[in-house]
């Protein structure tokens, strides 16, 4: 008897403990039937996502496809969703290839940690990196900050971040002061005597033209993406000129050949002055420096561009006087000099240019030779009415930005 009841109990604790390793957590997370991935780079993504699960409850399943079946790709992310696991927190996220689209499907979360802004860091971590592992991996290393730092415990470098309530994950931004300096260099790259020069001048450009143009250095982005840790030193240390606080910030961070990292943030008058034209031909004019590590050029050509576009350019009525000018002056030149002109008199009819007899039309036929027809692609403006980048950061203010890595 007691063998018996010895074996049942065996028994059922075998098939328990299959039932959860077969239903507690997901067992496929990358879902990749194009093959783009190696079995090894799979194992590997599928392994750091079931860690976040494990961790956090939340399964985060990713899908390369170019083709939904039929579906629409939010109804396929949806589908995926039921498919490859029964978490109850997940985000399905998919890149369809041959429509060059994304769409996500979140599940659950209760808390409310996957808004928006966060997904669109995630989609932001996975387009930057040139391979499909590496923008995987970093998809999900910006799900897993969001999960284990959904507010800041402190804000970065001297920030003021808090929660409404204990276990709140919604940040309540408080505006503050600015107290640290319009350069920080807290990667320790820029000699003391160019950092003093250069600090000099972000102060200049701010009074003259009432705009902080900022520049900051670090280590690491203290496990945020480039783009979230931009914003939040902006708005948690109160740079920007004004009631509106307007400025442009750039963060850069030193490395490697292909982990340097460099970000630009716009707030305010700052976004519509420093369009994403302009943040992008900054970031390609420093590059050369930055990898030179030539950082007095390198933040010098930041400050020039800067003042180039917040110069103002010339009048519109000064243009139009020296243009009345010009005109005026070109009318009394050519008069003068046709004036002196006594050998030619105007003639009213062609006639008089032909000389008798000389010229017999005997027939006369209209004949098609060719036809040329030139086309050009339509042109796309660089304003700022094309920059796609609007975001919310965490503090629920409103930014543009444009970044790479190199």
């Amino acid at each position: 008897m007691t063998k018996k009841i010895f074996a049942i109990l065996i028994a059922a604790t075998v098939c328990l403990s299959m039932a959860l390793s077969a239903s507690a957590y997901t067992s496929q997370y990358v879902y990749d039937p194009e093959y783009n991935l190696t079995d090894s780079e799979l194992n590997e993504l599928n392994s750091y996502a079931a860690g976040i699960e494990n961790k956090t409850g939340y399964a985060l399943i990713f899908c390369i496809i170019s083709d939904n079946s039929g579906m629409t790709n939010e109804e396929f992310a949806e589908e995926a969703y039921y498919s490859y696991t029964d978490s109850k927190d997940a985000v399905v996220f998919v890149h369809n290839e041959t429509e060059k689209v994304y769409n996500y499907y979140v599940a659950g979360d209760e808390k409310g940690i996957f808004s928006d802004s966060v997904i669109s860091a995630m989609k932001t971590a996975y387009d930057t990196n040139d391979s499909y592992y590496g923008g995987i991996m970093g998809f999900y290393a910006a799900a897993e900050t969001a999960l284990e730092t959904p507010v800041y415990e402190t804000a970065p470098i001297g920030g003021n971040a808090v929660t409404n309530a204990p276990g709140s994950y919604v940040t309540e931004f408080e505006k503050v002061e600015r107290t640290l300096p319009l350069v920080v260099d807290e990667a320790n790259i820029i000699p003391d005597d160019v950092e003093a020069a250069l600090i000099e001048r972000c102060d200049s450009i701010a009074e003259e033209y009432k705009m902080e143009v900022a520049i900051v250095t670090v280590s690491d982005f203290g496990g945020l993406i480039a783009e979230a840790y931009a914003d939040d030193f902006y708005d948690f240390n109160g740079y920007g000129y004004g009631e509106n606080d307007d400025g442009m910030l750039v963060v850069y961070k030193p490395g490697e050949e292909g982990e340097r990292e460099i970000y630009i943030t716009t707030h305010g008058n700052g976004s519509s002055v420093f369009f994403q034209g302009i943040r992008e031909g900054i970031i390609t004019d420093m590059k050369d420096y930055l990898i030179a590590e030539d950082y007095d050029k390198a933040f010098n050509t930041y400050l020039d561009r800067a003042e180039e576009q917040l110069k103002p350019g010339t009048p519109v009525i000064w243009l139009f006087v020296l243009a009345l000018v010009g005109a005026v002056a070109g009318l009394l030149i050519t008069g003068s000099m046709t004036s002196k002109n006594k050998s030619v008199v105007a003639q009213n009819h062609a006639k008089v240019y032909t000389r008798q007899g000389s010229m017999v039309v005997t027939g006369a036929q209209d004949v098609y030779a060719y036809s040329f027809v030139d086309t050009k692609p339509k042109q796309t403006s660089s304003n700022s009415g094309d920059d796609d980048s609007t975001h919310t950061s965490s503090s629920g203010r409103t930014h543009n930005g444009s970044g790479a890595k190199f």
